[in-house]
């Protein structure tokens, strides 16, 4: 574990650094017993029935989710490299929490567009990489009912706190962790319907910038002298073998981009 000044960290050196890490999980270490499942759903409005049109609730919240734009600022942060494809894409999360800053790798390892004539879906997941304060992975879809016109974000999850996280963060995680975490998944609820409803003012990250920096206004904000960075929270062993895997059993289309709203 190492610890800055949260106004020295480096972005850039960060998200690039990720690209040589591998997921910090097997699918078969999951256990019911010690791993945290959620199923999050929340409404965003109605768009009138039929496939997703431009400029819709749908339309819109799809886009804010390609971005990763609709993290509530707050409580976290994220970087990514603006050139990179969304399936293999690196972001650098930084979690907010008092006076420290956990500086924390994933990678997007599945995209996907579903439609059955009932539901029509976008979304994508991520998973979390070595030196991660967790291990687990987190699933985004945007979701139309074809035939009431009601847009949804579906949130589902597994997670366990990284058992090679250090004993402090891990005790501290004991106390505020779950509360934390869905206190995040409230306010991404509450942020997706915000600028799903909202006019489109462009796209979530125009600035040209190589590294994005989301949520918008992200860019903005600068760290008070006092507050940390924590990175490499979790002494996770070099890997051996192929660790990583593409979590594509859903079933979805793989594919980078959402088909074209009609």
């Amino acid at each position: 574990m190492r610890i800055i000044r949260a106004k020295n960290l480096a972005v850039p050196e960060a998200v690039s650094r990720l690209r040589d890490r591998v997921v910090n999980y097997d699918v078969d270490e999951i256990r019911a017993s010690t791993w945290h499942f959620d199923h999050h759903r929340f409404f965003l409005g109605t768009d009138p029935p039929g496939r997703p049109e431009k400029d819709s609730v749908w339309w819109r919240a799809h886009r804010e989710v390609a971005a990763y734009a609709f993290t509530p600022g707050r409580l976290l942060r994220a970087h990514y490299a603006r050139e990179d494809e969304l399936v293999g894409r690196d972001l650098l999360l930084v979690g907010r929490f008092a006076f420290a800053r956990f500086a924390m790798g994933v990678r997007i390892t599945e995209a996907g567009f579903d439609e059955d004539g009932v539901r029509y879906s976008w979304g994508w997941s991520y998973e979390t990489l070595q030196g991660h304060l967790e291990r687990g992975r987190v699933d985004y879809r945007v979701v139309k009912d074809l035939r009431s016109g009601a847009v949804t974000l579906e949130v589902n999850s597994y997670n366990q706190v990284n058992p090679r996280t250090h004993p402090l963060i891990r005790m501290g995680w004991s106390f505020f962790g779950r509360r934390a975490q869905h206190r995040f998944y409230s306010a991404v609820g509450a942020n997706l319907r915000r600028l799903a409803q909202g006019p489109s003012d462009g796209e979530p990250d125009d600035s040209g910038e190589r590294f994005v920096a989301v949520p918008r206004d992200v860019g903005s904000w600068k760290e008070p002298f006092w507050a940390i960075a924590v990175l490499d929270g979790a002494n996770d062993p070099e890997p051996h073998g192929a660790l990583a895997h593409t979590g594509s059993a859903r079933g979805y289309t793989q594919q980078n981009q959402c088909p074209s709203a009609e």
